[in-house]
């Protein structure tokens, strides 16, 4: 992955200029970009726009300038995070990875907007070479080897409940009671 200080200084500075990054997650390989550039994600894609994005967080905190949780957000918060799980309220899918470089670089710049470096309908990349290929338009790709853990497990909380939208690498049955 090189030197980490400077991928992630480089990745600042293309994130502040309102530019996409592919980076390396815990699970997949992310396209990301500031939240308020999230158009570029839906664009570079070719996604819906009904379609969410994720927003990734440096640490479990960060996640309430988003939201404020509810007791099961709270609990799945502590018990998962970070980790591979997306949690959905009020709207916002958020995640904390469970990889150093994306916390580091959200810790850097705040939120990050993220979805799978892949085209709309495509496979997931599971190389950093991969994935830029899918998107030629993109400057700044981080190699962070081969990724191939399942994707997060996303679960939306509301007042009523859990509803899991997609079982991916967390189990969420019985940590919330």
């Amino acid at each position: 992955m090189g030197d980490a200080a400077g991928l992630v200084e480089m990745a600042v500075a293309e994130l502040r200029a309102g530019r996409a990054v592919i980076i390396p997650t815990d699970t997949v390989y992310g396209l990301a970009a500031l939240p308020e550039n999230v158009d570029l994600l839906f664009e570079l894609k070719q996604r819906p726009p009904d379609k969410a994005v994720a927003i990734l967080v440096a640490h479990p905190a960060d996640a309430e300038q988003l939201f404020d949780p509810l007791p099961a957000t709270r609990r799945l918060m502590e018990a998962c995070w970070p980790g591979a799980l997306t949690i959905v309220q009020d709207g916002h899918g958020v995640r904390c990875p469970d990889h150093p470089l994306v916390q580091t670089l959200a810790a850097a710049v705040g939120p990050i907007a993220t979805t799978s470096a892949n085209l709309s309908g495509q496979p997931t990349p599971h190389t950093a070479a991969e994935a830029a290929d899918a998107f030629p338009a993109v400057q700044l790709v981080i190699d962070g080897g081969r990724l191939q853990a399942p994707a997060s497990t996303v679960v939306e909380v509301t007042e009523d409940g859990l509803n899991i939208l997609r079982q991916g690498a967390v189990d969420v049955e019985g940590i919330v009671g």
